[in-house]
């Protein structure tokens, strides 16, 4: 017995084992967590797409106190404002009943003083690669939008998809972070509905999708594969017991 336990091959099977268990468990652990967190980030979503809008009054104290944002990302709001039409972009690659075309986010000053960004969905693409697809004109003195409250920063959302008119492909946003010509706040809205109808969205963005994802499968297929790894060296461990006998 002794010979089969502290043989080199039985020293090495046993320690690649403990490996394979504790990477086995790590990978189990973080895939679980990831499903906790997206459970609950489902949770918080479907209790906030519930809850009445958010009043004008009510989102300017939000806006005075980012720390308590987060917790209402997706809570319609209602806020007076205007757009500033000469700021806006195009995103590539959003696509509606198969359809390809673009979003649209438009810069946006509330009459509180605070300047986002609004995306105003989705719009169809011109008929050919050089003609730019046509969103509806946000010259307009002053409107009252409905829109959902985002959180997650913008410019990591939208990356790389910026359409190239104008500034040659480059990002108009980033040249604002650059320059600080604008200054915007660290959140932006989903455009539901506006006062001017020409403005309400054909196609707003839609709501995420609220399912837990592949996590948990997961979790229990490291966790499988831990328990394999470990059923299989103690198959092989009764093999060497028996050839030393």
């Amino acid at each position: 017995m002794k010979r089969a336990l502290l043989s080199p091959v039985a020293i090495g099977l046993t320690l690649l084992t403990l490996l394979t268990v504790i990477g086995c468990a790590k990978a189990g652990i973080w895939q679980y967590n990831r499903g906790v967190i997206r459970h609950d980030a489902n949770a918080q979503v479907k209790s906030n797409i519930a809850l009445a809008p958010i009043s004008e009054t009510e989102f300017n104290e939000l806006t005075k106190k980012p720390s308590t944002l987060p917790t209402n990302q997706w809570r319609s709001v209602t806020v007076t404002g205007s757009f500033i039409p000469e700021h806006e972009l195009l995103l590539r690659n959003r696509y509606e009943n198969g359809k390809y075309g673009f979003g649209v986010i438009t810069l946006f000053t509330a009459v509180g003083g605070e300047t986002f960004w609004v995306d105003r969905g989705w719009i169809q693409a011109g008929k050919d690669a050089k003609t730019p697809p046509k969103s509806e004109a946000t010259g307009i003195t002053q409107v009252t939008i409905t829109a959902r409250l985002r959180t997650n920063d913008l410019n990591n959302r939208i990356q790389g998809s910026f359409f190239a008119i104008p500034n040659n492909g480059k990002s108009e946003l980033q040249n604002w972070d650059k320059s600080q010509f604008v200054n915007t706040s660290n959140f932006s809205l989903d455009l539901l509905k506006a006062s001017d109808q020409r403005l309400t969205p054909k196609f707003p963005n839609p709501l995420p999708e609220l399912t837990d994802g592949p996590h948990f499968a997961y979790t229990f297929q490291w966790f499988l594969f831990a328990a394999l790894a470990l059923f299989g060296r103690v198959l092989i461990f009764r093999e060497e017991l028996r050839a030393d006998k």
